[in-house]
């Protein structure tokens, strides 16, 4: 009985051993990267003012124009759900996307909001 219970222990450790990652062989460790890890509250807080910094933006842009951003952007359409939706052509929608795109860098570069 007691071979049995340490067979089916041995068993599973090697399981489990299975699925583990040695991190000996990377130059970098992947295991203290920032990609893994929580955003701190000051990360938060930075998105944050971002995220309304451009929605502060998408507001002065003509009405067309942050339509499409938002039916793309935040409701997450294709360019053919947006087309249909609003009544146009595709090439209208990706039209209108694409000058919606030019004035948003405009607006920040007037803004001097680029962090570059």
């Amino acid at each position: 009985m007691r071979i049995s219970h340490n067979l089916i222990i041995d068993h599973f450790r090697k399981e489990k051993l299975k699925g583990t990652v040695s991190n000996d062989s990377l130059e970098i460790d992947i295991f203290n990267s920032q990609r893994y890890s929580e955003d701190t509250i000051e990360d938060q807080m930075v998105n944050m003012q971002i995220l309304s910094e451009v929605k502060d933006l998408i507001k002065e842009l003509p009405e067309d124009q942050q339509q499409v951003i938002i039916m793309r952007h935040y409701l997450d359409l294709s360019f053919k759900e947006i087309a249909e939706q609003t009544d146009v052509s595709i090439n209208t929608a990706l039209g209108r996307m694409r000058y919606a795109l030019i004035n948003l860098r405009k607006l920040v570069e007037k803004k001097e909001l680029d962090s570059h």
